[in-house]
């Protein structure tokens, strides 16, 4: 497949975002009680790591490798969440914290998406169904606001 510069920027944010959300809600998941919310998280858990799988096969479909995530931004990432859930672990809590998160990675998709006007049809929908996917993640998540 012929590299495509946009196609590779959309590309490797979504493994970007999907691998630190991975992460994020992989230390998040073990201080959530109640059923309710653990399950949401451990949905989008799921929902990262198969969109993490989906960037990276397209990526080398067309003979790249995904540039991942700064080993500096994931130890701040691994941090700041284990340090602001030292001091509150509520369920309110942990589902603002993934809310901040969802709403992080839909704007930097977003932004992501409008500069890149030359992505293929396939990318552009795989970064507007994680956009979707987020949405539903968020509203799913007030409920225990």
């Amino acid at each position: 497949m012929q590299k495509n510069p946009d196609r590779s920027r959309v590309l490797n944010e979504l493994f970007k975002i999907s691998k630190m959300g991975m992460e994020a809600s992989e230390i998040i998941l073990p201080s959530t009680h109640g059923r309710g919310l653990s399950a949401q998280i451990k949905h989008q858990d799921e929902n990262y790591i198969n969109l993490m799988e989906k960037s990276r096969a397209m990526l080398k479909q067309q003979g790249e490798e995904p540039g991942g995530v700064r080993k500096n931004t994931q130890s701040m990432l691994r941090g700041a969440i284990k340090t602001d859930l030292l001091w509150r672990k509520t369920p309110q809590h942990v589902a603002e914290m993934m809310v901040r998160g969802a709403t992080m990675g839909v704007v930097g998709m977003t932004k992501v998406l409008n500069h890149t006007p030359d992505c293929d049809v396939r990318t552009r929908k795989l970064a507007e169904e994680y956009i979707a996917a987020e949405e539903r993640n968020i509203d799913r998540l007030k409920r225990f606001l």
